[in-house]
């Protein structure tokens, strides 16, 4: 029994920190902007590239009140959501988006966007699904089947700002930015310094020009 002892220590050791590991990847929390899977082989989603600054729309108030700010401004929500119906497809771009969103009630009083709502742009080619807390599991699981993601970080002076994830190196999540660091094209989440707070995606329903590049 003593000889089998430190058999049975090592086997119990190795399943609770499996089980750590398990808990840690699909805890739904904020998150470090490093962590989860650790991706092998780098991999990069061709999301295109939205600026809420770009001069054909960085005036435009968000759902036409100007009391809700401009694109340029306060838009990084709509040219987030706006990169990745592109992705999937679908001929819009934030400033399509944005002239969208009112006709279907598609912000609320402040200017934030009902993310369900704007769905409805192509509900033939693209459906919500998640609207929440973020988990490593969610993430990683969708970049590794080809899917990009939105999360909302927390910019220095406690601005919040949302980006799209579509890539993974190692730990490192790699984003589109519709902000300041677009000219960066895709960058470490990390670089941003601040942690994931919340995440929301859609699928693709009808699965089409969705290309999915692994730089090895």
């Amino acid at each position: 029994m003593k000889r089998g002892l430190p058999f049975i220590i090592v086997v119990v050791v190795l399943l609770v920190a499996a089980l750590a590991v398990h808990i840690d990847w699909t805890w739904k929390r904020k998150l470090s902007p490093r962590g989860g899977r650790y991706f092998f082989h780098r991999v990069e989603l061709a999301v295109p590239s939205f600026r809420q600054s770009e001069e054909k729309w960085r005036d435009d108030p968000l759902g036409g009140v100007a009391q809700n700010g401009t694109l340029g401004g306060e838009g990084c929500a709509v040219a987030a959501t706006a990169m990745v119906f592109k992705f999937y497809g679908i001929d819009v771009d934030p400033q399509q988006l944005n002239w969208f969103l009112p006709s279907v009630g598609g912000y609320t009083e402040n200017g934030w966007i009902y993310w369900d709502r704007a769905a409805w742009f192509a509900p033939d080619r693209v459906r919500h699904v998640y609207e929440d807390l973020p988990s490593y599991q969610l993430i990683d699981s969708n970049i590794g089947r080809g899917n990009p993601v939105i999360v909302r970080v927390r910019l220095p002076g406690g601005v919040t700002h949302f980006v799209v994830i579509a890539g993974k190196d190692g730990f490192d999540y790699l984003v589109r930015d519709p902000g300041a660091g677009s000219a960066k094209g895709l960058y470490p989440l990390r670089e941003l310094g601040s942690d994931i707070e919340a995440l929301r995606f859609y699928e693709s329903i009808a699965n089409t020009n969705s290309q999915l590049s692994a730089n090895r």
